[in-house]
């Protein structure tokens, strides 16, 4: 009887192990919830010019988009991805879906990625994910040989692809290119290294010094703003009282616009700038920062900081007034 007793325990103990699943099904989950999400390189891009970082080594300013979507045609575990360049969400230059699995042979989380044949009609599908809906494995191409593998490295995660195997038809240059992709997944930062050159070794794209793209993860704020039309900064605004109100602006902690409507004749343009700032050296502590400008220039004509991880934050010029208060459920309903 104590042997069967045995023997039942351990069929149960096996059951218990394989209902929650093996190390690297966990890890795929781990992955998969640090993923989503936005991220963005506006502090790498805004200390480097301080740092002297030559200007061919200087990294331009990329937004990434990584939402967890319902495409069952390419998987259980799909992601559509945007990206944009220099804060402009209409300067998209990728538009991508992911699909991740638990790769046992590779002992490694695979990401196959496919690229949509009619991408142009999936741009905002972060907000709006009818047509990925819809959309069939014909409906995009890929490359199995431009594979990432993702394997856990302490608290970090490290992709790559393998040596070579990605290799494109570039019509553009009229020969092959061979693609290679570096990357690390934290909890609040992806840093993405991804390059190509000709088969004969000509640069084609990538940071040319081999420093990656730094992107931190965001955070959304939602935002009301109140302005006194035709008051000017220094003014009191005494005796006026006819604030245009707006609410439900958006913007996010790493160098996010929201643009404040002013009913002024002539209009000016007024704007809130957030960053969330580390100094690359020095005693200044990280600080939340929300700034002020007018016309065309990004000098501020004030700001207000709180602390790093705020999520609070508000100024009061007389003229101007506005709060923000982060907002993670508007992280993908930016309304643009």
């Amino acid at each position: 009887m104590r042997c069967l007793s045995l023997v039942v325990a351990m069929v149960f103990q096996s059951a218990a192990a394989f209902a929650q699943g093996s190390p690297l099904e966990k890890d795929l989950g781990q992955f998969l919830s640090w993923f989503e999400g936005r991220y963005d390189n506006a502090l790498q891009a805004f200390w480097e010019p301080d740092l002297g970082v030559p200007e061919p080594d200087r990294h331009e300013r990329i937004h990434s988009i990584f939402r967890k979507v319902d495409a069952p045609a390419f998987g259980n575990e799909v992601f559509y991805v945007e990206q944009y360049l220099a804060g402009d969400p209409s300067s998209i230059y990728r538009q991508r879906i992911y699909s991740f699995s638990a790769d046992a042979e590779e002992d490694a989380i695979r990401l196959r990625i496919f690229t949509p044949k009619r991408a142009g009609e999936l741009v905002g599908a972060y907000r709006n994910q009818s047509g990925l809906a819809r959309m069939k494995l014909a409906d995009a191409t890929t490359n199995a040989g431009c594979d990432v593998f993702w394997r856990r490295r302490a608290n970090q995660f490290v992709g790559f692809m393998k040596t070579g195997a990605c290799r494109i038809a570039s019509e553009r240059l009229g020969k092959e290119i061979v693609i290679s992709d570096d990357l690390l997944l934290t909890e609040d930062e992806i840093w993405i290294a991804d390059r190509a050159e000709t088969g004969d070794g000509d640069y084609v794209f990538g940071n040319r010094a081999g420093v990656p793209h730094k992107l931190r993860k965001i955070r959304a704020f939602e935002c009301w703003t109140a302005l006194l039309p035709g008051v000017r900064h220094g003014e009191t605004g005494e005796g006026r009282n006819d604030w245009a109100f707006q609410q439900g602006g958006w913007l996010h902690d790493q160098n996010g616009v929201l643009e404040v409507s002013d009913p002024s004749d002539p209009s000016r343009r007024v704007r809130l700038r957030m960053r969330r700032v580390e100094w690359p050296s020095g005693p200044n502590r990280p600080s939340l920062t929300l700034y002020v400008e007018e016309g065309e220039s990004e000098r501020a004509v004030s700001y207000a900081w709180a602390a790093y991880d705020a999520t609070r934050i508000a100024i009061n010029l007389r003229w101007i007034q506005a709060s923000c208060t982060h907002a993670p459920e508007r992280t993908f309903d930016d309304k643009r």
